[in-house]
C-alpha cells in the first residue's frame, strides 16, 4: 500500500485527456465508416428496387405491344410494314398495321373499331399512335390520338424473322405476306447509369 503524498506511478494513472480524445476520434471515425457502408449498402439496395420496378412495368408494356402486333392485320390499302429507322444515330423503327382498336385501348376509339397503329421513337419517348379514321388523307387531333408507353429511351429496334428465307431482316417492306415473327428491343439510359434493354419475342402465325 502506497504512503500518503506519494505520486502513482505511470501505469497505476488513469487515462490522460489527449488518450480520450484520441479514443474518441477514433471511435467517431470507425462510426462513420460504418453509417457511411451502410448509406452506400442502403442506396444501392433502392437503386436496385427502382431499376426492377421500372423493367417489370416495361416488360408489361411490351407484353401488351407482342399481343397486339400478334394479332395485326394488313389490306392492299394498309399494308403490314416495318421501317429501319434512325434519330441521333440510334435506332428508331417504325412499326405500322392494322388492329382492333381494345389492343392497347385509346380514350375516344371505339371497341371493336379497325384502326391504323404505329409504334416508333420520338426522342427519348415510345410513342404509340393509333390512326382511328382510316379513310381521312390528312390526320387531325380527332383522328390521331398518342400515346406514350416509356422515356428514357435510347434505342427502339425491330427485327423480322422471313421464315421463306430463314433469316432475321432489319425491314419488313413487303405487302403479300406477314412476318413469322419479331424481336422488339427498347433501350433505356437513365442519368449516372449504364444503357440497358428489354427484349420482347412475338409469335405473328402462319404467313
Amino acid at each position: 500500500m502506497s504512503s500518503p503524498g506519494v505520486p502513482r506511478s505511470k501505469s497505476q494513472a488513469g487515462f490522460t485527456l489527449v488518450e480520450i480524445l484520441v479514443a474518441v476520434a477514433l471511435v467517431g471515425v470507425i462510426g462513420a465508416m460504418v453509417f457511411g457502408s451502410l448509406i452506400m449498402t442502403m442506396n444501392a439496395v433502392d437503386a436496385g428496387r427502382e431499376h426492377v420496378a421500372k423493367e417489370q412495368a416495361i416488360r408489361r408494356i411490351l407484353r401488351l405491344m407482342a399481343e397486339e402486333i400478334s394479332l395485326s392485320k394488313r389490306t392492299t390499302m394498309y399494308p403490314w410494314v416495318g421501317t429501319n429507322a434512325t434519330q441521333d444515330g440510334q435506332p428508331a423503327d417504325i412499326l405500322a398495321f392494322l388492329a382492333m382498336s381494345q389492343g392497347l385501348s385509346t380514350s375516344t376509339a371505339k371497341e371493336g373499331e379497325t384502326v391504323r397503329v404505329v409504334y416508333t421513337r420520338e426522342r427519348d419517348r415510345l410513342i404509340r399512335f393509333v390512326r382511328r379514321n382510316l379513310y381521312t388523307l390528312t390526320d387531325t387531333n380527332e383522328t390521331l390520338d398518342q400515346m406514350e408507353l416509356a422515356d428514357r429511351v435510347q434505342a427502339f429496334n425491330i427485327r423480322y424473322y422471313d421464315d421463306q428465307n430463314r433469316i432475321w431482316i432489319d425491314e419488313w417492306p413487303t405487302a403479300q405476306k406477314l412476318p413469322k415473327a419479331l424481336l422488339i428491343e427498347v433501350t433505356f439510359q437513365y442519368p449516372d447509369a449504364a444503357p440497358w434493354t428489354v427484349r420482347e419475342w412475338v409469335a405473328i402465325g402462319a404467313s
